[in-house]
């Protein structure tokens, strides 16, 4: 179909052979980059006109960049009410079906290349309907930044990875900032401490108890990751970093559908990991882990509700439940990052250093 990007020979970062590879840079640079970005985001926030109450606001994006759009989207929720009209769709359904994009009266776009072929056809069936749209990406020159109004730059979030995860934490402070914007928040006075890089830092201070996980892991061939309200982006997210550096078979689900048709398919070969942002979550998916382990299968459990440590337990700062995804997803990119270096795999290249994945890979296009 010519609307499809054609084939590809895929370059890989092929850089590294052992730890640190780049994803570890990365993920260890979101301290200062998530600081950064919450320190000039509002620079250009500041000059983005919100759309009027209840208007449609759109978020669109495809792979980790949907991820940040959804997470978008939560934080978007919470700050500007119930109330608000929006709609996340990948750029790919977007496409499938133009409907999505109708009546958008203001569009939230994520790339962190600003490359992306179907993103950028998105963007482009959106121009001639006058839809302002703002693009959140690491890039400043690119073809989505050439069909933006607006481009809001994340900083220090260039990826050397294929795995991505700088990107996608900073473009989630880069929606923070302007939905505070739009929310009519004011500013922090100048020197205030903002708790939300602070809780990045916590969080990655769990990196060895992270490692002291790993081996727990290793012989888990199928994974679940549950999440509910927000932090169903963190587990969809986490379980995309997964398959990415891993390689192993991830699902995801709610907690309470875990509990209602999921269980079946768990064994003592599985893992089971929840991540929870409120007291109500964290309730109920303690309900669900202890019935796994009564099957054999491994468990992990990262909150951020406030709840007390405890074993198989990584305790993340608590802050409100749509901002708090942005330091949660953290020591599950470490898990990821680990588990795959402590099998010889290097996370940054989604396998592409096997033949037969590197020759699949060729056959389409992004």
């Amino acid at each position: 179909m010519d609307d499809f990007p054609a084939p590809q020979e895929p370059l890989p970062p092929l850089g590294r052979t052992r730890h640190p590879y780049f994803m570890h840079e990365m993920i260890r640079r979101q301290a200062v980059a998530t600081q950064a970005t919450l320190g000039t985001a509002p620079q250009v926030a500041r000059i983005i006109e919100p759309p009027s109450k209840g208007a449609p606001i759109l978020f669109l994006g495809i792979g980790t960049s949907f991820h940040a759009a959804l997470g978008a989207r939560a934080i978007a929720r919470s700050l500007l009410g119930r109330g608000a009209n929006l709609r996340a769709v990948t750029s790919f359904d977007a496409l499938d079906d133009p409907s999505h994009l109708e009546g958008a009266a203001h569009a939230l776009v994520f790339s962190s290349s600003g490359e992306t072929a179907l993103t950028v056809k998105a963007m482009e069936a959106l121009k001639p309907q006058g839809v302002p749209m703002t693009l959140i990406s690491g890039t400043a020159q690119s073809p989505s930044a050439a069909l933006a109004d607006h481009t809001i730059l994340t900083r220090y979030a260039e990826e050397t990875s294929w795995a991505h995860t700088v990107s996608y934490t900073t473009a989630l402070c880069a929606a923070l900032v302007l939905f505070r914007h739009w929310a009519g928040i004011p500013a922090a006075p100048v020197g205030a401490v903002d708790p939300l890089p602070e809780a990045v830092v916590s969080a990655l201070a769990l990196e060895n108890p992270v490692v002291e996980l790993v081996e727990r892991f290793a012989e888990r061939p199928t994974l679940v990751l549950l999440g509910s309200g927000p932090a169903e982006v963190t587990a969809r997210e986490a379980a995309l970093k997964l398959r990415e550096a891993t390689g192993r078979f991830v699902a995801t689900g709610g907690i309470e559908e875990f509990l209602h048709g999921m269980i079946p398919s768990v064994t003592d070969r599985s893992a089971v990991i929840a991540v929870t942002g409120t007291p109500f979550e964290r309730a109920r998916a303690e309900q669900g882990l202890k019935a796994v382990r009564e099957l054999g299968a491994e468990t992990l459990h990262v909150d951020s509700s406030g709840g007390p440590p405890g074993e198989g337990v990584l305790v993340v700062p608590a802050l409100p439940a749509a901002v708090a995804i942005i330091p949660q997803i953290v020591p599950l990119q470490l898990l990821a990052y680990w588990v795959a270096t402590s099998e010889g795999r290097n996370p940054d290249v989604m396998g592409l250093d096997d033949p037969r994945y590197l020759a699949a890979r060729r056959t389409f296009g992004i």
